[in-house]
């Protein structure tokens, strides 16, 4: 028998290696399947969405927002009931973006082919790798390269936009990152001259170098879908006509695009459109576009009225560029690059195809790009950048009704430098999931650092490691005392503990845990599921539609955001609750979502009312309304339902398609003399009357009676006095969000 090596040898000796009937027999583990992927497909692009210009730096607080997609996969297999389906990325040569660990899919189809989804960062080329996991284990396997998550842009248009130019050229970029959707063989390619264009054209076109010069600029692959057709005019392209079905069918096809780049104008000087016509045109034809595809994409319209060697005709070609002037002034219409300025030796002669030379292929293209990089790096709505992190804020999960509450904020209280560590749970916990500082970097472990007492609501922390402890004695410091303001109920000697900025914050921790929850908290602002229907038809019925929306928002210091981590430039970096709410419906409705925000720190109901015409200015469909914290300290509940009611009044006389969501506030401390706390309930029912259609009311005070059941003031707020923390913001976003959403519960596969 041959010896067996040294290291062999030792394992059998001790056991470690089992050379019995079981390791070469039964044992073995079962064959992982190998199946395919339908899509995506090799050097398919998917739009990215959620990219915000001014936070895409690398060194922006939370991260750069470079954007990402939620990849949709079809896999040629079944998915088993019981089946886990995980997805990663991991990027290619040279590419953009970054890898990603395995990550369990949304699965929408379980019979074959299964159908799921995964959220990619914007970047490539990327490998996509896929794994149905059965029992725990790996039962099937399958990848695609390569891919990318970057800017898609359909093409439309007539000859200049098509392969009619005098020059084939190829994409030069390093990796290829430039590619082309073949409609006729449904397949993605490098964007190689001859585009895939459906009128057969074979020429060059200004596409290659277009996409050359956006990729290294903006770091992530470009797709590009060209239905251009050389010769058509505007009214080839009305609704209903071949042309149009196609820009339908393609758009629906690829999905979600950046923009529509329209090359098109010489057809119409030539039969002698009026700048009306073509305006009605144009309209037309990119609103039954984005009706068809159910979504709305701007439109850049190219000046692209000369073509030399057929007409000169200066009256004619005016007219077209008016027309591109008064479109570009309209909703879904952008003024793009101004190609008449290319003539000389930017055109080619009769000799030639009589369209752009090599040169003014290549100077196009430059016209594109500049055009394209400014519509791209238009300003975004702030809230953009949480697109991408929304779903890890748990909003549509109602913190006082679900069986999961997550991360629930406590301060760390003792009341004597001897006495134990506590924070406190607003209820019983079933299992607590994960206990971790406010800002998500210090991480305690459930036996070991902290215990859970037996009324299951307090945590003992034997080792708060480096989080400060507030001692009982601190809480009403002396009347002068630093981090104080004046004064304490019934003590005018001693003052609250007070600090804005991240002082409170740098003392929270947050806790995630299972609870069992009562018929009590269930129906804790519980209403029937059509209430949205019924009170907030209108902006309902935009956010199904994808419509855009503009929520307005008009309050005090808690609706600026103040003490949220991102306003006091801590981590993890949360915006206050109406960012919350905007990103989250976003998120939702994949509607786009306007956020003029008029609060201002330290006003009443009364700033509100002075303001209001200014608020009105902003056009809104729907508007939060929250006021209260300062108008408590008055003692007069009626005169504030009068000074609400008259807002409600002025602002649906003005505009009558306006809707409202009144917010009745937080408490504010209980012992402190400006906040009387029997007060806040009746305020908040002063409200409930003016609920009806067009009226709804988010109920915080109830959420947060409820919560402070078992929870001292200061797990709630950010300084001690009258702002939420992190979570109180996310308790402000729930109730807000479910006066359009139904809260619930969802899983996530």
């Amino acid at each position: 028998m041959r010896s067996l090596p040294g290291c062999l040898a030792w394992l059998l000796v001790f056991g470690w290696l089992d050379c019995g009937e079981n390791a070469l027999a039964g044992s073995q583990p079962e064959p992982v399947a190998t199946i395919a992927i339908r899509s995506p497909v090799p050097y398919q692009v998917i739009q990215r969405k959620a990219y915000v210009p001014h936070r895409a730096h690398e060194h922006a607080a939370g991260g750069a927002a470079r954007g990402y997609a939620d990849v949709p996969i079809e896999i040629d297999a079944a998915i088993g009931d019981k089946d886990r389906v995980e997805s990663r990325v991991e990027r290619m040569a040279d590419a953009f973006g970054r890898d990603t660990e395995w990550t369990p899919c949304l699965v929408s189809r379980r019979e074959q082919p299964g159908q799921l989804s995964t959220r990619v960062p914007a970047g490539g080329w990327y490998r996509l790798h896929v794994r149905i996991m059965r029992d725990d284990k790996e039962h099937a396997r399958a990848a695609v390269e390569p891919f990318g998550v970057g800017e898609v842009f359909v093409i439309a248009g007539q000859s200049y936009a098509t392969n009619s130019n005098d020059e084939r050229q190829r994409v030069e970029e390093s990796r290829e990152r430039v590619s082309a959707f073949d409609h006729a063989k449904g397949v993605w390619r490098v964007a190689h001259d001859p585009q895939p264009t459906p009128d057969s054209s074979d020429a060059g076109s200004i596409w290659p170098a277009f996409g050359d010069l956006l990729v290294p600029h903006l770091q992530v692959p470009v797709g590009l879908v060209n239905v251009a057709w050389g010769g058509t005019s505007s009214m080839q392209w009305a609704p209903g006509e071949s042309l149009h079905q196609r820009l339908v069918e393609m758009g629906k096809r690829v999905g979600p695009f950046r923009a529509v780049l329209w090359q098109q104008g010489e057809s119409d000087v030539i039969a002698k459109a009026t700048t009306e016509q073509y305006v009605e045109r144009l309209k037309a034809i990119r609103q039954a576009a984005a009706d068809g595809w159910g979504f709305t994409a701007p439109w850049l319209l190219a000046k692209s009225t000369l073509h030399p060697t057929v007409y000169n005709d200066s009256l004619g070609e005016d007219r077209i560029r008016r027309a591109i002037d008064r479109l570009a002034a309209l909703p879904g219409f952008r003024l793009g690059p101004d190609t008449d300025l290319l003539s000389g030796e930017n055109r080619g002669g009769l000799e030639s195809r009589r369209h752009f030379s090599a040169i003014g292929q290549r100077r196009a293209a430059q016209l594109w790009f500049a055009s394209v990089l400014l519509e791209i790096n238009r300003p975004r709505p702030d809230h953009e950048w949480l697109l991408d992190k929304v779903d890890s804020l748990h909003l549509l999960e109602s913190a006082w009704a679900s069986p999961v509450v997550h991360r629930e904020s406590s301060i760390l209280l003792r009341d004597s430098d001897n006495s134990p560590v506590l924070a406190r749970l607003a209820f019983p916990a079933t299992e607590v999931v994960e206990i971790v500082s406010a800002d998500r970097k210090v991480r305690f472990e459930l036996g070991k650092d902290v215990t859970l007492s037996d009324d299951r609501k307090t945590l003992v922390f034997s080792d708060p490691k480096n989080i400060p402890v507030i001692r009982s004695q601190d809480l009403f410091p002396p009347e002068g005392s630093p981090n104080s303001y004046r004064h304490r109920l019934n003590h005018p000697e001693q003052n609250l503990l007070y600090a804005p900025g991240r002082w409170f914050h740098d003392r929270d921790v947050e806790v995630t845990y299972r609870r069992e929850v009562s018929d009590g908290d269930r129906g804790l602002m519980a209403r029937p599921a059509d209430d949205a229907a019924s009170l907030l038809p209108k902006t309902l019925a935009r956010l199904r539609s994808r419509q855009p929306v503009t929520l307005g928002m008009a309050g005090d210091s808690i609706s600026t955001g103040l003490d949220a981590s991102g306003l006091t430039h801590a981590a993890p970096f949360q915006p206050g609750y109406p960012d919350l709410v905007a990103a989250q419906l976003q998120a939702t409705f994949h509607s786009e979502i306007t956020l003029p925000n008029r609060a201002v720190s330290g006003t009443s109901i009364v700033n509100g009312l002075a303001d209001l015409d200014r608020m009105l200015a902003e056009k809104p469909h729907c508007l939060i309304v929250a006021y209260g914290m300062n108008d408590v300290g008055r003692r007069d509940p009626e005169w504030f339902g009068k000074q609400v009611r008259d807002y409600v009044e002025r602002a649906r006389k003005a505009d009558a398609e306006l809707e409202i969501i009144l917010v009745a506030p937080m408490l504010g401390h209980g012992e402190w003399i400006h906040t009387p706390r029997e007060m806040f309930a009746r305020y908040r029912d002063q409200l409930k009357p003016l609920v009806g259609p067009g009226v709804a009311l988010a109920d915080v005070t109830s959420v947060w009676e409820r919560m402070l059941q078992s929870k001292h003031d200061l797990d709630l707020t950010g300084n001690g006095l009258n702002h939420p923390n992190d979570f109180g913001h996310r308790l402000y976003a729930q109730v807000v969000l479910g006066q359009l959403i139904p809260l619930t519960n969802p899983q996530r596969q």
